[in-house]
Parts: C-alpha cells; sequence; structure tokens
C-alpha cells in the first residue's frame, strides 16, 4: 500500500520496521512531553517522512471512526484527515520542503512566519514538518531560528535531517534528536515489501547498502533512462551524466556514485592484488564527476576521462 501526498512524495501506508521510533514518539506526546523541536537524523530513504506521516495521521485520526491502525500501523484513507491532508485543506499540519535540487528559501520561511501569527484550527496543535532541512541556506537558517526562539503552546516543529550535509549546529542545539536507523535486515524486508506492494521490477544491479526509498528512486531511474543491468559500466555512468546536464537531478549523480561503488568493491575483492591501483581509480572517476557537477566542465571531456580510466581497469 502507497500513497502520494500533496508534496508528491510516495511514502508506505503500512508503517515498515520503524514501530520502535514510532511507539516512542506517542509516549512523548500522550505523556504531554513532546519537544517543540524534533529533529530526526537518518540516511536518505529510510523512511523518516513516511514515520512522520503515520505520527501525523495517528495523532488527528485517533478519534475518528476511520481512526489510524495502531496494531497493524496502517493509516485508514478512509479517515476524514487523511483525505484533508492529501487535499491540502488541513490547517493543522504545514510542509516545507526544497524544491527540486534547490535549497529552502527564506521566502518559505518567512511567509511560514506569517502563517503561525494566527491560530490553529480549533486550537489544535499544529505541526509544521520542514523535510530536508539540510537544504536550509544562511538566510533561511537565521530566519528559522529566530521562528523556534518565539513562544509559542501549540506549535511542534518535526525537522527532517537526510544527513547530505552538516546541519548547522545553532540549529540542532535547539531540537531533540533521534536517530533513525535501519539495519540491512530490515531495509531487506521493506524493500521486499515494496517490490510486492507497487509490483517494482528490481532493475538496477544490487539493493545492497540501499535504504528503501533509494531502492525505488534508483529503480524508476533505470526504468526512465532505459538503463539495463548488462549495459556496461561507462554507458550507465554516460547516460546518467548527460541525465544529470539536463536535469540538474542530483539523485542520478548520487546512483552514479553507488553503481561506481558497488562496482570497484567487486573488482577490489577479486584483485587484491591491485588494491590500491582501483582505489586510486575509484577515486579519481569519483573527483571527475564531483567537478563536473561543481564546475559545470564540458560533458565531452568529462565522459572521455571516465572512459579512458574504466577502460584502465
Amino acid at each position: 500500500m502507497s500513497a502520494t501526498n500533496n508534496l508528491n512524495q510516495l511514502y508506505s501506508l503500512k508503517l515498515l520496521g520503524l514501530d520502535f521510533y514510532f511507539n516512542e514518539m506517542i509516549k512523548l506526546y500522550e505523556s504531554k512531553k513532546f519537544p517543540k523541536v524534533l529533529l530526526l537524523n537518518g540516511n536518505k530513504g529510510i523512511g523518516k517522512f513516511t514515520l512522520t506521516m503515520h505520527f501525523i495521521n495517528y495523532i488527528f485520526s485517533k478519534d475518528e471512526i476511520f481512526a489510524y491502525n495502531l496494531d497493524d500501523k496502517v493509516i485508514n484513507v478512509n479517515s476524514l484527515f487523511y483525505n484533508l491532508l492529501s487535499n491540502k485543506t488541513t490547517q493543522d499540519v504545514i510542509f516545507i520542503q526544497a524544491a527540486e535540487n534547490k535549497n529552502i528559501k527564506i521566502d518559505d520561511i518567512r511567509s511560514l512566519k506569517s502563517t503561525l501569527a494566527g491560530s490553529s484550527l480549533s486550537n489544535n496543535p499544529r505541526f509544521i514538518i520542514i523535510d530536508e532541512v539540510e537544504l536550509l541556506n544562511a538566510n533561511s537558517v537565521n530566519a528559522l531560528l529566530k521562528t523556534l526562539e518565539e513562544p509559542s503552546k501549540n506549535n511542534f516543529f518535526i525537522l527532517i535531517n537526510n544527513q547530505q550535509e552538516d546541519l548547522i549546529k545553532t540549529i540542532s542545539s535547539r531540537c531533540l534528536k533521534s536517530n533513525i536507523f535501519l539495519n540491512s535486515f530490515l531495509c531487506g524486508k521493506v524493500i521486499n515489501y515494496l517490490m510486492k506492494d507497487r509490483k517494482i521490477e528490481n532493475l538496477i544491479d544490487t539493493n545492497d547498502n540501499l535504504s528503501p526509498g533509494l531502492f525505488v528512486r534508483y529503480n524508476e531511474i533505470y526504468k526512465n533512462y532505459k538503463i539495463k543491468k548488462n549495459d556496461s559500466m561507462f554507458i550507465k555512468l554516460k547516460t546518467l551524466i548527460m541525465g544529470y546536464k539536463n536535469e540538474k537531478d542530483k539523485s542520478l549523480i548520487s546512483l552514479a556514485y553507488f553503481l561506481i561503488d558497488h562496482s570497484f568493491f567487486n573488482k577490489i575483492r577479486n584483485n587484491t592484488n591491485e588494491i590500491d591501483f582501483l582505489l586510486n581509480t575509484k577515486s579519481s572517476i569519483i573527483r571527475t564527476i564531483n567537478d563536473f557537477v561543481k564546475f559545470n566542465l564540458n560533458i565531452n571531456s568529462v565522459l572521455e576521462l571516465i572512459r579512458i580510466k574504466l577502460n584502465n581497469v
């Protein structure tokens, strides 16, 4: 079971592997000890946003006929709150997220501050969910800090940090931090569930060391860009780099790095006498791609350099 929320993100209607964190959030809330600012730390794609959505749906639908199914950890799609949330018609939950491949802007925080100046519906608690908080720019950070410091009774912030960037210490110091983790067994279990539930064909080379969210995203990329498992490493990287050149989608570069890591791990395992050479080659290819992204280098020169390096291993 899956759903598309109003931020165009996919999340599972069934909570998988994160029951402990969910139960702890409920305990804090029902004991009236829920922090004004909760920071969820964890690798991208392990389910932090899904965890948040389940918590929110539980809080606001528990008194409905079609309440959240607490035993099975399933969101009830017939609940009034779920439908209000999906249709962007609830005043009790505010989402802030970076536009695709961009930072969260100060205008987003200013707009939030204006909204918070008003009261929530029927004096209900109001949750402000900031996804990819690591993408706040410097001006946004300063504006958010002022907002966090302002006294409020019913406003609760849930900040989701994918650990892609160092989170500003001044924000981190104002939060109760919860580190979200899924071990490899649970990741595999969630991936298998998602494959069955969403009828996903596993198109990528391996799901080792992949979070469920990245597994879904990388399979989408393989499908959309017509990448095949038996394509050469150079063809795969060329497709991803050219795709990034046109779309500026960072997940394409993330997938390129993942494929390089996986490929060179296997090469090193099978060629233990050439470890230093293989590690240096791997680092050089990643550095070339990173420079391409950072400095907008000529794509033909970059691809030719990668081709030469791959031909030498």
